[in-house]
């Protein structure tokens, strides 16, 4: 599978192109960065592996022509990037966040209407999918929950996407609260009927954590992931590149469990 990296000097874009050297089934052959005529081994740190970089997207897909393209770029220019995907057919793995669903709804219908296989999923980290599923199950017993993502200063957004994803899979707003907020916000910002808390602390490394809380009567079930480097996304992020060209044309994929659970 010819793959083709948008986002190839960031953290995630550097972890993809190491990670590719171990793969038999997949080749790197191209990346889009802002280094443009740079090896993106070389900005990897494993050294030459005689693929350049490009600044400019459209050209750097029509030369390489690449069976899959796989987006850790940035918010801005995602939506740019997602209609080049669309022009040239893409079929896509898109792990940049910050697009709202009504954001991504056009694009949804676009690879519907074209047969393309996208997936747009917020975390592929194993953990949090994981975590997910199990949000999902307990909502019917637990009527309670809050969410905390704790990120970097740096970090783009608040809440971040995978806190997001998370509200929306418990399904329902949360049971009764009497409190009254004296300052605003300050039972958490409300997402799909969710209290969503968002930390920015100057953790070291690429640290980030989830904390789920979900409560009943006399009993409360406390969940945190705590994801230490870029490494933790791979797992999940090869495992929708590679099965997704056996999903449905017109698949919009959201959740990794798509692919976990047909793999």
């Amino acid at each position: 599978m010819k793959i083709f990296i948008s986002g190839a000097s960031g953290n995630v874009g550097k972890t993809l192109v190491r990670t590719m050297q171990g793969l038999d089934w997949a080749e790197l052959v191209g990346g889009w960065c802002k280094e443009d005529g740079e090896d993106l081994g070389t900005l990897a740190g494993i050294g030459p592996i005689g693929v350049k970089g490009t600044n400019d997207l459209k050209a750097g897909i029509e030369a390489s022509r690449p069976d899959i393209v796989i987006d850790f770029s940035a918010t801005p220019v995602l939506p740019g990037n997602l209609k080049i995907y669309t022009e040239k057919k893409l079929n896509a793995v898109i792990g940049t966040t910050g697009l709202t669903d009504e954001d991504l709804e056009p694009f949804m219908k676009e690879v519907k209407e074209k047969g393309l296989r996208w997936c747009v999923i917020p975390n592929y980290g194993l953990g949090i999918s994981l975590v997910s599923e199990f949000i999902k199950k307990a909502s019917q017993y637990y009527p309670y929950i809050s969410i905390i993502d704790r990120h970097s200063p740096a970090m783009a957004n608040a809440p971040s996407g995978t806190a997001a994803s998370l509200a929306k899979a418990f399904g329902k707003d949360q049971g009764p609260v009497e409190s009254k907020e004296v300052y605003p916000k300050v039972l958490g910002a409300t997402i799909s009927g969710v209290p969503v808390f968002s930390e920015r602390l100057p953790w070291p490394g690429q640290y980030s954590e989830h904390e789920v809380l979900l409560g009943r009567k006399d009993e409360i079930i406390r969940i945190t992931v705590e994801d230490h480097t870029s490494d933790i996304y791979m797992d999940g992020v090869f495992l929708a590149a590679k099965k997704l060209p056996e999903m449905a044309p017109g698949t919009f994929a959201r959740e990794l469990s798509e692919f976990i659970e047909s793999n």
